[in-house]
């Protein structure tokens, strides 16, 4: 998206003009309601399409009232603003496996993804720090100290695996 586009819709957060819908998120004392567009939300979700739907969302005084719980409004504001710009941004340091499960139960598999790869970055970091080598002389130990314990296992491996 250029430049343009996603300011015009980062406006769209901060001065919700229009919005037909209000979010609230997280349980006391940490509670938020969010102003949101129903038509933006079920066009970049799948989810929202549908909790969204006429079927599925209660309605107060003309507008579409969504609770959500089980979401932190810190991650939440993460994901709307994703929603909104197509950028993601975790500039306050929200804790990764909350927006992972978040981004994941709401149908953004494009955070997920992101997030995975950080921690996919991260272990091969984690393991070039040399840290893994530790792990690696404890294994060595034991196979000096237990051959065959650690034997049987390989064998039993193996052989479940054929």
């Amino acid at each position: 998206m250029n430049n343009e586009f996603v300011q015009k819709f980062s406006n769209l957060l901060v001065n919700p003009k229009d919005f037909d819908v209000k979010i609230k998120v997280g349980e006391k004392p940490n509670i938020k309601e969010f102003k949101a567009h129903s038509i933006i939300l079920s066009a970049r979700s799948d989810y929202f399409k549908t909790a969204l739907s006429s079927r599925w969302a209660r309605r107060e005084n003309g507008l579409i009232i969504f609770d959500k719980p089980n979401i932190s409004p810190s991650v939440f504001e993460i994901l709307l603003n994703y929603i909104y710009t197509g950028t993601f941004s975790n500039d306050n340091e929200v804790n990764l496996f909350d927006i992972f499960i978040a981004a994941d139960e709401i149908g953004l598999s494009e955070i997920s993804q992101r997030v995975k790869k950080h921690w996919r970055n991260e272990t091969i970091g984690y393991l070039r720090q040399g840290k893994f080598l530790k792990a690696l002389e404890y294994y060595e130990e034991i196979l000096k100290n237990c051959p065959h314990s650690v034997e049987d296992q390989e064998s039993a491996i193996s052989t479940s695996t054929l």
